[in-house]
């Protein structure tokens, strides 16, 4: 994992909002600190969301979470470690995930210091754990025509329980029924017909 290079009054700006609560950090002072943190974590997840793989690569900073996996509202000494953030789009940091622990296989207050360590973690961890080992995202495009698909690795439980827990299955629904109506015979193309139907077998 790159390291993220801060300079002293970058440094000093993080021990100031640390000291102060959580709640600072809407109120850093250095637009810097959260460019960079965003920057490298576009980076490390090749443009994509952290959770759903959303292509985000093209979107505007602005509007982009720095997620923390663990909230720093539970637990502020992990606010600025790097091993506890990631950049996500909105549907999964603010409107699923928020403030939620229930992906910790233990209870928060049971955590060892050395909480970065991928069994305990239900999720697929963005800093942890690779994607692709345990969830792959499927999306096949012609045209107007367009499909997107989360399939299971493996039978892993990190791929099924992130999948339930982001509701990725909404996102298939939707992209789907946005294309097509929700009804397969209505695929004009008969390429993306197969694909669809190998991907259903």
């Amino acid at each position: 994992m790159a390291k993220i290079i801060f300079t002293q009054d970058e440094i000093n700006e993080m021990v100031r909002v640390y000291n102060v609560g959580h709640n600072e950090w809407k109120r850093i002072n250095i637009d810097s600190i959260k460019g960079k943190i965003k920057s490298e974590k576009i980076n490390r997840q090749n443009g994509f969301c952290c959770y759903c793989r959303r292509d985000i690569h093209n979107e505007f900073k602005l509007v982009l979470d720095i997620e923390h996996i663990i909230p720093k509202s539970k637990l502020k000494k992990h606010m600025f470690s790097s091993k506890n953030l990631s950049v996500s789009c909105k549907r999964c940091n603010m409107n699923i995930k928020g403030e939620d622990v229930s992906f910790l296989n233990v209870p928060l207050n049971n955590l060892p210091k050395r909480i970065f360590r991928s069994k305990f973690y239900k999720i697929i961890h963005p800093n942890l754990d690779k994607y692709h080992a345990h969830l792959e995202k499927i999306v096949i495009q012609i045209g107007d025509s367009i499909v997107v698909k989360y399939f299971i690795r493996n039978g892993s439980e990190k791929g099924q329980f992130t999948r339930n827990y982001f509701k990725l299955s909404e996102l298939e629904r939707n992209s789907f029924n946005k294309a097509q109506g929700g009804r397969s015979s209505e695929i004009n193309s008969q390429i993306l017909m197969r694909l669809f139907d190998e991907l259903h077998q």
